[in-house]
């Protein structure tokens, strides 16, 4: 199945194309979906708040996922702005909580000549929030930030043995698949 229908493509190869990622937070407090532009939009039924709504939180940067190097899950670091005093509390006193709740991240097309979107979300990262880290400046500056980490984050962890026969034989009785393991083989093919 293709990523994008043709009549998407058709859109995509036009002159004016503007991106906007959007992020689909599950908190204790509720699902928040926040996109990284101004005002609000309605997309498939859903409201998403932008960047200059008052009274909540404001989706105010959103890295790019990278690719990560050999051994690394992929993980994206999200900025939450217009906290108030009482949810920067919240935050803070529920980070236990927090930490493992979903947040997926959405891709979408917006046409800024009709301020309306083109192209559907699409989901393009889907993930799990880690701890929140909280930051404030005085008495008026309050943020924060939340590492989304993929699906594949469980994986960054050793495996807890050793890559030889006798770390094969304690993790599977019998197995002898790893009796070679260390050991230099030299085949001579004769034919």
């Amino acid at each position: 199945m293709a990523l994008f229908s043709a009549q998407e493509a058709e859109y995509l190869s036009g002159p004016h194309v503007a991106p906007t990622r959007l992020a689909e937070i599950d908190l204790p407090s509720g699902l928040h979906r926040l996109h990284e532009g101004v005002g609000r939009i309605s997309v498939n039924g859903h409201e998403w708040f932008g960047i200059t709504t008052p009274g909540g939180l404001q989706l105010v940067d959103m890295e790019m996922v990278e690719d990560p190097r050999f051994g690394q899950a992929a993980s994206v670091v999200i900025t939450l702005g217009g906290i108030t005093a009482s949810a920067w509390k919240e935050i803070k006193s529920m980070a236990r909580e927090i930490e493992g709740r979903r947040c997926d991240l959405y891709w979408s097309a917006w046409n800024p000549e009709y301020a309306e979107i083109e192209i559907s979300p699409k989901k393009y990262f889907p993930g799990k929030i880690s701890a929140p880290s909280l930051h404030r400046q005085g008495i008026g500056v309050r943020y924060a930030t939340f590492t989304i980490e993929s699906v594949w984050q469980s994986q960054n962890y050793p495996f807890g043995g050793e890559w030889s026969s006798t770390g094969q034989q304690k993790r599977y009785p019998g197995d002898m698949g790893g009796q070679f393991i260390g050991v230099k083989v030299h085949e001579t093919f004769n034919g």
